[in-house]
């Protein structure tokens, strides 16, 4: 049963690190969404600026929508590669406060004095031909 239940624990602990590596994943992605998107806004920018330089007008404040999406979306990319860091700080300090069981921390199996079969630890009886452990 103690097999199970490490076995059974370990599957756990690989399913949360998968969790966190697609969340870490999707932080990601969206930080490239929005890099995608100040690239297209850089685009317009650069597009009004031309149109004007080519029309021969003074350049003004027609660009500021831009440039203030800009910031936010530099601020929103700010605060993701935040979240990620402390993300992945949490889970340093998982792995290094888990209390992982060394070989030598573990119990001393025991053999049943009858027939020789392993026990678990705390049996009274060998299961498989009775002796009292």
């Amino acid at each position: 049963m103690a097999f199970l239940d490490t076995l059974g624990e370990l599957a756990k602990n690989l399913g949360d690190k998968a969790g966190d590596a697609i969340e870490l994943t999707k932080l990601s992605s969206k930080i490239t969404s929005e890099e995608k998107a100040i690239g297209e806004a850089y685009k317009q920018i650069g597009e009004v600026y031309y149109k004007k330089y080519k029309d021969g007008e003074t350049l003004g404040e027609d660009v500021l929508p831009l440039c203030t999406e800009i910031d936010s979306r530099n601020t929103i990319i700010a605060e993701t590669r935040a979240e990620i860091e402390s993300k992945k700080t949490e889970q340093v300090v998982a792995e290094t406060t888990a209390d992982p069981v060394t070989q030598d921390e573990q119990p001393a199996t025991k053999f049943c004095t009858g027939c020789g079969s392993p026990l678990p630890a705390g049996v009274a009886f060998c299961s498989k031909c009775g002796t009292k452990s």
